[in-house]
């Protein structure tokens, strides 16, 4: 039966300071896909959950390039037991991403260099085995597949990034973070939603699909409230946020969850959702991974 890890920072050194960032583990009966690694403390768990489980192989999913998500992600590629690399390439968009800013200032050249400056570290993932999300859709195995962020949206996105003149967001997120990829995970008859920092615009149109939803940007208040006000008549489900960031700014130290069932790693060790959570059994968590 498949089932999702959440890791926890709350056991490592310095966790009230350090932002350890995102790592999220989904171990079906066939794969294990790693979904973002924001610290190589996080990446040393993942191989030890590896050893533990006899998992030689995985594949991973780089929802964007912020450190807190992709640090962790250099150290998993030189184990040499990472598979394949699926994210965003958008230097394969240049010519759509310039036909959308359009303005004469810009040429095929320079925003091959801005998405190369912009977006460094995928760029150092060259030689690696990358896979981008639409010129390879398929599911990641079965039960597992990324379902957003929808192409236009993407491309019109990161053309305003590049464009310069209309500020650096996008449905009050970071242009980077509201191009996350997003993952959807059945559990038995159940489906859970995986966002990434993305934006509640691009999501609003899947939310009340799921029984279970990753609430965006570690738990921004924003975010989860719009989800929350959509979702306003389903109220079995229930949600979870991955809160590793230390002291920095767009945890969810802010939100207020009276009236919702939410778990989240800043309060607990390991967060794992299984099919028991779906009939409101007691939170799985273990600071071991692998028990």
């Amino acid at each position: 039966m498949t089932e999702i890890l959440i890791l926890s920072s709350k056991n490592y050194p310095d966790s009230e300071t350090i932002n350890y960032g995102d790592c999220l583990l989904i171990k079906t009966d066939s794969e294990l896909i790693i979904y973002d690694c924001g610290h190589e403390r996080h990446a040393e768990e993942v191989l030890s959950y590896m050893d533990k489980n006899n998992i030689s192989t995985a594949k991973l999913v780089l929802s964007h390039n912020d450190a807190d998500h992709f640090d962790g992600i250099p150290k998993l590629l030189d184990s040499g037991r990472i598979t394949v690399v699926k994210t965003t390439l958008l230097l394969k968009y240049k010519d759509k991403i310039l036909d959308r800013i359009d303005d004469g200032r810009k040429t095929r050249e320079s925003v091959s260099q801005q998405i190369l400056d912009l977006y460094d570290n995928i760029a150092k993932l060259s030689g690696y085995p990358l896979e981008d999300i639409y010129e390879h859709p398929e599911d990641i195995c079965s039960g597992v597949s990324i379902i957003g962020p929808d192409f236009e949206y993407m491309l019109d996105t990161v053309a305003k990034r590049l464009d310069g003149r209309e500020g650096d967001t996008k449905d009050g997120e970071t242009a980077v973070n509201a191009t996350s990829i997003q993952i959807s995970v059945d559990i038995g008859s159940h489906k859970v939603l995986l966002c990434g920092d993305c934006s509640f615009a691009s999501i609003e149109d899947k939310v009340r699909n799921y029984q279970c939803i990753q609430l965006p940007h570690h738990g921004k208040v924003k975010q989860a409230e719009a989800i929350w006000e959509k979702k306003w008549n389903q109220t079995k489900d229930f949600y979870v946020i991955s809160d590793n960031t230390g002291n920095t700014n767009g945890g969810s130290d802010k939100l207020d969850t009276t009236g919702h069932r939410v778990y989240n790693t800043k309060g607990h060790d390991n967060v794992r959702i299984t099919s028991s959570l779906f009939s409101g059994s007691a939170i799985s968590t273990g600071r071991t991974l692998g028990h």
